[in-house]
């Protein structure tokens, strides 16, 4: 994918990912109320946060950790396997399907206690890193999805052209729609092995939907973002694929990576750590409260 006005992201061969979700074994220590007590560590890195939001991120960081531990829910690394070719057929759904199912299979829970034991800020390649390390008492939130909750998303077309320059490439054009009101978070699962959040963004933050307002209302703050989101093929491919990827909350919980910065513009470097930030957001938020959706698309080279 490739944005207009002097933003430009290049695309890659798409990555085969695979999801692997192990058992850390940590054993309940309060058995009236079912929770965890665990330790764990945060971390925020930034050149442009405040102190107080360096801290305040560590922290967070540190209680997603403490969840996922608590929760026995990690990511194997060596699950994450690259191809050189780009994805087609059926293929793509497996790449796909690892964001699709997300939102389902990620169990949420809460600190009900916790304590911090240590707070370190040091600097790493003249980078200010802020670190917390937090003992947390994790209870498990087992609450289940709300069926009348749903969101959709619907590209104009299933297949993209790249013409050969980015003026001329096919954009992308898509519609959301929601069954509740809700707050939209809306991702390009890109083909050069990365992740861009379109919505909100340090440029546009209003991601509010209102189902009195339907489509046509969320369309026009999707026209007020500052780019315009062309396709574009790696060199030497002619076809890959690309997703659209949303998440719809009842609550703005927003979406905190310590990948997006200013410099960054939105973009997630690899899918793996996408996937662990995007799970570290989820765990807090309980299941009732969110829904996703997503559209895959097809991007060729024209001839």
């Amino acid at each position: 994918m490739q944005a207009a006005k002097g933003q430009k992201w290049v695309c890659a061969p798409v990555c085969f990912l695979l999801l692997l979700l192990t058992n850390t074994g940590v054993v309940p220590v309060y058995s009236q109320t079912g929770a965890s007590r665990v330790e764990a560590t945060g971390r925020c890195y930034s050149t442009s946060a405040t102190p107080d939001e360096g801290w305040r991120r560590a922290r967070q960081d540190a209680e997603a950790n403490a969840i996922r531990k608590a929760l026995g829910i990690t990511v194997d690394a060596r699950t994450f396997q690259a191809t050189s070719e780009a994805m087609q057929g059926g293929k793509s759904a497996d790449f796909l399907s690892l964001f699709t199912e997300l939102n389902s299979s990620t169990t949420s829970g809460r600190i009900i206690a916790e304590n911090i034991l240590d707070s370190n800020l040091i600097t790493e390649s003249n980078i200010p890193v802020y670190s917390i390390t937090i003992e947390a008492t994790v209870a498990k939130d087992n609450g289940d999805p709300d069926p009348g909750f749903e969101v959709g998303v619907h590209l104009d077309k299933d297949v993209y052209y790249d013409r050969g320059a980015i003026d001329r490439n096919d954009a992308v054009h898509f519609s959301i729609a929601a069954s509740q009101n809700c707050y939209l978070y809306i991702f390009d699962i890109m083909a050069n092995d990365s992740v861009l959040l379109l919505m909100p963004n340090a440029y546009f933050s209003d991601n509010s939907y209102a189902v009195s307002e339907g489509p046509q209302g969320f369309a026009r703050k999707l026209a007020k973002l500052p780019f315009q989101l062309r396709v574009g093929l790696p060199p030497n491919k002619d076809i890959t694929t690309e997703m659209i990827y949303v998440v719809a909350l009842k609550k703005k919980i927003d979406f905190y990576s310590p990948h997006l910065t200013q410099e960054s513009l939105g973009i997630i470097p690899t899918y793996q750590s996408a996937f662990v930030d995007l799970q570290k957001w989820l765990v807090r938020i309980p299941r009732e409260l969110r829904t996703t959706a997503s559209a895959p698309f097809t991007i060729k080279r024209f001839k």
